[in-house]
C-alpha cells in the first residue's frame, strides 16, 4: 500500500523538517523566526570566520584564501537554498502535494501501474539514502578528524598539538586560543555549526532525487495508459476514452516537469558555479600539500558525487522522456483501424520527442556528458598546477 510523501520518505521529510525548509503556510512565521535564532547562535563563528577570511584576502595568503572560501560556499549555499525554500515554499509545496497525491491515488489503480510505482519509488529511495549519508559524511569528518588527531597526541606526545575543527586564528583570543576553556569552547561552537548545515542538505537535495523520479512515474503512466487502452479496449468509444485520459495524463506529467524545472533552476545553476569553485579550490589545497590530508580528499570525492549524483537523476528523466516514445509507438495501434485513435497517438508521439532537461538559466545543462565535461577539467586543471 503506497502512503504520502512524509510516511514514504521519512529521512528527507525529517530533514527538511528540521533544516525548516519543509513547506507549510501555517508557521512560516516560526521558520523565519528560528532561521533568524540559528543565524544569531552563529554569529560569533561567522564573525570569526569572515575576520580570517579578509585577513587571508589582504596578506594574498592563497593557501588560506582557498581552505577558507572552499567552507565559505557551504555556507552560502545553506544560507541560499534556506531563504529559497522558504520564500518559494508553495512551488515547494506544490510539487510535494503532487507527489503524495500520485502516491496515495496509485493504490486504486491497476497491478501494472503499481508495479510501476513500486519500481520507481525504490529508486528514489535510493538517492534518499545517499543523500542521508553523503552531507553527513563530508560535514562529520572535521571534527572526527580533529577529535582523532587531538587523542592521538595527547596519547603520543609531550606536549599534544590542538586541532580545531576548521583551523582559523581566533580575533582578540588568538593567544589563548589553544588554552582551556576557551580551545574547548572553540570546538563545541564549530560543532554546533556542522550540526546545523547537515539537515539542509540532506533534505533539499534527497528531494530532487524524489521529484525526478517522480516524473518518470508520471511518464512511465502515460505509457502504461496507451498500451492498455489498445491491448483492452474492444470498442472505440473506450478506446478514445482511455487516449484521452492518457493525453490529460501527458499533459499533467509536462506541467510536474514545468514546476520541477521552474522550482530547482536556481538551485541548480547555484550549486554548479559553487560545486566547481570548490573542487578547484580543493585540487589547488591538495597540490600544495606536502603531505596526504584525507579533510581535502574526502571534501573532493564528496564534491564529485555531489555532481554524479545530480548528473545521473537528471539524466535518467531524460532518457525515461526519450523512451516514452518508443513505448508510444510500440503500442499495437497498427491492429486497430482506427483513424481517429491513431491521429491522437501521432500528436502524443510529435510532443513526447520535446527533450526534458534540467538546467540552470541556459548556462548548464545536467546530465552524464557534463559530469565527465566537469572530470575532465578538473583533470586538466590539477595537471597544470602541479606541472613543474
Amino acid at each position: 500500500m503506497f502512503k504520502s510523501f512524509d510516511q514514504t520518505f521519512k529521512f528527507c521529510t525529517l530533514a527538511m523538517a528540521i533544516a525548516l525548509i519543509y513547506p507549510n503556510k501555517n508557521n512560516i512565521k516560526k521558520r523565519l523566526l528560528c532561521f533568524g535564532l540559528l543565524i544569531i547562535s552563529n554569529l560569533i563563528q561567522l564573525y570569526w570566520f569572515i575576520v580570517n577570511i579578509f585577513e587571508s584576502l589582504i596578506r594574498l595568503d592563497m593557501a588560506n584564501i582557498t581552505r577558507h572560501i572552499t567552507v565559505a560556499i557551504i555556507v552560502i549555499l545553506f544560507l541560499f537554498k534556506t531563504v529559497y525554500c522558504i520564500c518559494y515554499g508553495e512551488k515547494l509545496g506544490n510539487l510535494l502535494n503532487t507527489i503524495s497525491n500520485d502516491m496515495i491515488e496509485a493504490n486504486d489503480k491497476e497491478e501494472d501501474f503499481k508495479n510501476v510505482m513500486e519500481k520507481y519509488i525504490k529508486k528514489a529511495k535510493i538517492g534518499e539514502i545517499v543523500w542521508t549519508i553523503l552531507p553527513g559524511f563530508l560535514a562529520m569528518q572535521y571534527p572526527l578528524f580533529a577529535a582523532i588527531c587531538l587523542i592521538y597526541d595527547n596519547i603520543t606526545a609531550d606536549y599534544p598539538q590542538r586541532y580545531m575543527v576548521h583551523e582559523v586564528e581566533v580575533p582578540h583570543l588568538s593567544n589563548v586560543q589553544d588554552d582551556s576553556p576557551y580551545f574547548e569552547f572553540i570546538f563545541v561552537m564549530s560543532l554546533y555549526t556542522v550540526m546545523c548545515l547537515i539537515p539542509n542538505f540532506i533534505g533539499l537535495e534527497g528531494f530532487f532525487c524524489i521529484s525526478t523520479t517522480h516524473m518518470c512515474v508520471k511518464l512511465k503512466y502515460v505509457s502504461c495508459t496507451i498500451q492498455k487502452a489498445f491491448n483492452d479496449t474492444t470498442t472505440s468509444f473506450e478506446l478514445h476514452n482511455k487516449i484521452r485520459d492518457a493525453i490529460k495524463r501527458h499533459q499533467e506529467a509536462l506541467q510536474f516537469y514545468e514546476d520541477l524545472q521552474n522550482f530547482f533552476e536556481p538551485w541548480l545553476f547555484a550549486i554548479f558555479i559553487m560545486t566547481s569553485t570548490c573542487l578547484s579550490f580543493n585540487l589547488y589545497q591538495i597540490s600544495t600539500l606536502t603531505s596526504f590530508d584525507p579533510k581535502y580528499v574526502t571534501f573532493c570525492i564528496t564534491i564529485v558525487m555531489h555532481t554524479y549524483i545530480t548528473c545521473i537523476f537528471s539524466s535518467n528523466l531524460t532518457q525515461c522522456a526519450e523512451e516514452m516514445t518508443m513505448d508510444l509507438y510500440n503500442a499495437p495501434w497498427e491492429n486497430r483501424s482506427d483513424v481517429i485513435a491513431t491521429k491522437y497517438l501521432i500528436f502524443m508521439i510529435a510532443k513526447a520527442q520535446h527533450s526534458l532537461q534540467l538546467g540552470g538559466y541556459g548556462v548548464v545543462v545536467y546530465n552524464m556528458e557534463l559530469f565527465v565535461s566537469i572530470m575532465k577539467t578538473s583533470y586538466s586543471f590539477y595537471t597544470l598546477i602541479t606541472s613543474k
